[in-house]
């Protein structure tokens, strides 16, 4: 009964980016929105304008044009909904390699697995559901337009678990493409060797998800942008700062006289795509509620120790996702382990309360 409970909020929760309100922003296949790796989700969920790890591929592929070294690999676990289940995992495998200043391509996989779930049949008699878990692999590219300035793309393919009818899972499948900038420049403040970045970039842009039951929802097509500071403090030191901001490019569910609710399904993607800030109906002042805030503060000792801390802020009509982050991370010669934990303070349960998120990365050109 415990699963046929939570396979009815898995459904809920794969449906729609929040589901407190009316308002609430509907989409599917939102584990593609989960911060996949232990450091980012250290500091609020921020990184697209962060310093480049082999995690860039979730975040800004076009950061990958200014890492270090010219190869890396990074393999992240998650476990989720830890609270109710114990098989319930999101499993992150990223990587890349640079052929030169100037270009370099990368990869990625996504794996959420939602463990033994159990459904009825037609004769009302439980039965297994042996299909649940979903997937995305990616392909990057990147390339450096001048000294300051990079771009990127990425092709992504999804296939997800849209739920159950009549003990038989329904799937949905499609594909959708990120598209990313990076813009980074030395400067010197408090007479330290210091970087400021900017990075944008909008995800999940496709066509809509069709189900196996004919139907077909929108992807979470996410505006993210942001800025940076990182400031090398008399070379054994460095502290970054760094802040994103977030919006859906969905359309806004509508509500009328009767109170009947219409997330605009009608529309095109690409209708959509441009609609989405200026559909709502509460107007601008709506808009704004449906941008999302995270902040996040590094400091790095001898490039080996991290310390991290983060806060994320959301609209409690847009969803109310409000928490706290804290993490920390250490190299070893070539590997590098980060661990993160979250704590929630809006008084509403969060998938990841209280739960430590892991990665571990290999810098391949050091091997």
């Amino acid at each position: 009964m415990k699963k046929i409970l939570l396979l009815s909020a898995l459904i809920c929760l794969l449906q729609s980016e929040t589901i407190f309100g009316q308002s609430a922003i509907r989409t599917a296949a939102n584990f593609l929105t989960i911060t996949p790796d232990a450091r980012a989700a250290a500091m609020g969920d921020v990184g697209v304008s962060t310093s480049v790890d082999a995690n860039a591929q979730h975040w800004n592929v076009a950061k990958y044009i200014f890492a270090e070294s010219n190869a890396g690999i990074s393999l992240s676990y998650t476990p989720w909904m830890r609270h109710y289940v114990n098989d319930i995992n999101l499993g992150y495998l990223s990587g890349y390699y640079k052929f030169d200043d100037n270009q370099s391509v990368s990869a990625s996989l996504r794996f959420l697995s939602n463990g033994d779930v159990y459904v009825r049949n037609d004769f009302e008699q439980l039965q297994l559901s042996n299909n649940a878990n979903e997937f995305a692999f990616d392909l990057g590219y990147s390339r450096r337009l001048s000294e300051k300035f990079s771009a990127g793309i990425e092709l992504r393919y999804i296939r997800t678990i849209k739920g159950a009818e009549q003990g038989t899972a329904l799937f949905a499948s499609g594909f959708a493409g990120d598209i990313a900038l990076q813009y980074q420049s030395p400067f010197t403040m408090f007479n330290n060797p210091s970087t400021l970045a900017f990075g944008l970039n909008i995800s999940n842009i496709g066509t809509k998800i069709k189900n196996s039951n004919g139907g077909s929802d929108f992807l979470p097509t996410n505006l993210r942008l942001g800025g940076s500071i990182t400031m090398n403090i008399k070379s054994n030191h460095q502290l970054a700062v760094a802040a994103d901001i977030n919006k859906l490019m969905v359309p806004s569910p509508t509500v009328d006289e009767n109170g009947n609710i219409n997330s605009n399904a009608d529309k095109s993607a690409l209708g959509a795509l441009f609609s989405s800030f200026g559909d709502a109906d509460g107007g601008f002042k709506e808009e704004l509620k449906e941008i999302a805030v995270g902040l996040g503060v590094e400091y790095k000792y001898l490039k080996t120790f991290a310390v991290r801390g983060g806060c994320f802020y959301e609209d409690t009509q847009k969803g109310m996702r409000r928490y706290f982050t804290f993490g920390c991370g250490y190299s070893f010669k070539i590997v590098t382990l980060d661990v993160s934990y979250l704590s929630t303070y809006s008084g509403v349960n969060h998938p990841l309360d209280n739960t430590f998120r892991l990665t571990l990365s290999v810098n391949l050109s050091k091997l």
